[in-house]
């Protein structure tokens, strides 16, 4: 194994040992946890001020254990899908641990390398507490209009200090009371301070209704049938993906895609990509992408991950709302300090662009044998 590359396993693996869990029951916490991500989902969009996330979507609501894995995601933005995990485990590192954390929290953060994204997309995460410990969390990552970056749409930023300001993961809320100077500084640092000030009140009216949410099914349930049936839910989703991958015969599927230009310099930003499918399970290698650039086309690691998660979770074709489970049999491969896994100071704002291609010669790659598909 190459110690310069990152090997990133897509989904954790299970937490206890199998045991049977009556299905009937183990549905309806499963459609009950759906139901919880859609409530924030709904509570966020109807209290929002900023069109781009009530009319465009462009956020993620998402359930996650206290493991960091996803139980429940609303349906959203594609890209966001899954991502959610490095912005909680980043947010948390970021107040000092679990450790540090009381019922009632809520973090903000909102650093690039750990959102996917560009700093306008900010997480706010707040942990679900039952019986005096974190059984879980709930998050929603959400674009805010401004944040005090050199323009409000900074198509040609240099580095991320001129894309606005970064909330490395501070508590927003403190044992339920709003820490104010952590709120004015958020409000002092925008072109748009009410729109900015409404949504991130929708964004603590969101997470507050998946925690309450969630901690309805876990009374209702009990905390150790909740925990048995969350592992059958996330088994049940890798079967899924599992069985897809069984139709892909073993091998590699080389792709390749370019960018038009890194944003501030003239000249084509070629890639290549690598998928390899080994018994039941996908790596995406994109060890060969060539270095972070100087303009803010680069995409941080958690969204690179998404765009083996997305693909894969719209090749398998479920009705099934992506779980943990799904992202089990994915892999990704990066180099760090290069275009699908930059380091700071590299510029981020548009992000979005390589991981939408990257998506796009994942298929391509695939298409290269099965052009029917």
């Amino acid at each position: 194994m190459n110690e310069d590359l990152h090997h990133y396993k897509c989904g954790i693996e299970r937490k206890t040992n199998k045991v049977d869990v009556d299905p009937i029951t183990t549905q309806i916490i499963r459609n009950s946890l759906n139901s919880a991500a859609e409530q924030m989902k709904r509570a966020l969009c109807r209290t929002a001020m900023s069109p781009i996330i009530y009319d465009v979507l462009d956020f993620a609501g998402a359930i996650y254990d206290n493991h960091m894995r996803l139980l429940s995601q609303a349906p959203s933005l594609p890209l966001f899908m899954g991502t959610l995990n490095f912005c909680i485990e980043e947010a948390v590192k970021g107040v000092g641990g679990e450790d540090k954390l009381n019922d009632g929290d809520i973090i903000i953060y909102n650093s690039p390398y750990g959102t996917g994204s560009h700093p306008q997309d900010a997480a706010l995460v707040m942990p679900v507490f039952f019986e005096n410990q974190i059984i879980a969390y709930t998050a929603i990552k959400a674009h805010w209009l401004d944040i005090a970056g050199k323009e409000p749409y900074s198509t040609d930023t240099v580095d991320v200090f001129q894309e606005g300001t970064v909330y490395p993961g501070v508590k927003l809320y403190n044992k339920g009371e709003l820490v104010e100077d952590i709120y004015k500084m958020c409000i002092a640092n925008t072109r748009v301070p009410n729109s900015v000030a409404g949504d991130i009140n929708a964004q603590v009216i969101g997470v507050r209704a998946g925690e309450r949410a969630l901690k309805k099914i876990v009374s209702k349930y009990g905390l150790n049938k909740f925990r048995e049936a969350t592992e059958a839910i996330f088994d049940a989703g890798e079967m899924i993906v599992k069985n897809y991958l069984k139709k892909i015969p073993n091998g590699e599927y080389k792709g390749s895609g370019q960018m038009d230009s890194n944003g501030v310099e003239e000249g084509l930003v070629p890639f290549d990509l690598k998928v390899i499918i080994e018994d039941e399970k996908v790596i995406l290698d994109m060890s060969k992408a060539p270095p972070q650039q100087n303009g803010p086309i680069n995409c941080p690691l958690p969204s690179t991950v998404s765009t083996a998660r997305v693909a894969m979770s719209m090749l398998a074709g479920s009705n099934e709302a992506p779980n943990e489970g799904f992202f089990r049999p994915i892999e990704v491969i990066t180099k760090p300090g290069t275009l699908f896994h930059p380091l700071s100071p590299a510029p981020c704002f548009l992000y979005g662009w390589p991981a939408l291609q990257a998506i796009e010669v994942f298929y391509k790659a695939l298409g290269t044998k099965f052009p029917e598909k």
